[in-house]
């Protein structure tokens, strides 16, 4: 089951400010395209429609205020909240007259604030907002009357790649004797990782090289 992913472009030059924000953010169902200055905001913004814009105000090239007068046509209607200090009021009353400018926040600002006000904009019901921290992920050995031997990966693999999930994979397997064919069954919160397709595909080219097998030889099967 694929969940819904929504596009955010975040602008700001602080790029220590802005890991930690985007690492917050895609703890949820939300993608992050991350540009440390407004030309290249506005680059992506000709090019890609996403679903809500963040914009520090105080940018090199282009500033978050002028940026807002000019949204490429792809996104005239995607709403824009600033992110800006106490003594920019003003910047922040100059750009309202933009009927995409949804709100300001303050900084430094709590994420979590933030969160609320992104689904709050997007009117995005509760039940959609996905929270990856609360299905810890793991790998257990397991077996299978149709198909034999295999593992079974449970959770969402927020922060984990292929080549690591493949290497627990193969320690777990390592006590089967003579690996011709197995397989791996996955969980329903695999799928809130945004690249779940990606990262299963990735496994079975990886796992089929290590033990010298068909790529078909290892069954992805859903629990």
């Amino acid at each position: 089951m694929v969940q819904s992913f929504f596009k955010i472009l975040f602008a700001e030059d602080n790029e220590t400010s802005a890991e930690l924000l985007i690492h917050f953010l895609e703890r949820f169902n939300f993608e992050v395209d991350h540009v440390v200055d407004g030309m290249a905001a506005e680059l992506k913004l000709r090019k890609t429609k996403y679903d809500f814009i963040l914009l520090d105000n105080m940018m090199p090239v282009l500033s978050g205020v002028r940026l807002a007068s000019k949204v490429p046509d792809l996104n005239k209607n995607t709403p824009i909240v600033f992110l800006t200090a106490s003594n920019e009021k003003e910047d922040v009353m100059a750009a309202a007259h933009s009927k995409q400018l949804v709100g300001y926040i303050l900084k430094p600002f709590d994420p979590e604030k933030l969160l609320q006000k992104i689904v709050s904009v997007l009117r995005i019901p509760n039940e959609l907002i996905i929270d990856k921290k609360k299905y810890p992920f793991s790998i257990e050995r397991t077996q299978n009357v149709s198909y034999g031997n295999g593992v079974k990966l449970i959770g969402c693999p927020f922060q984990k790649n292929a080549e690591k999930i493949a290497q627990e994979i193969a320690f777990i397997l390592k006590e089967l004797p003579g690996v011709r064919k197995f397989f791996i069954e996955v969980g329903e919160e695999f799928y809130y990782h945004k690249k779940a397709q990606e990262i299963l595909a990735s496994l079975v080219t990886r796992l089929a090289s290590k033990y010298e097998i068909k790529e078909e030889d290892i069954l992805i099967i859903s629990s």
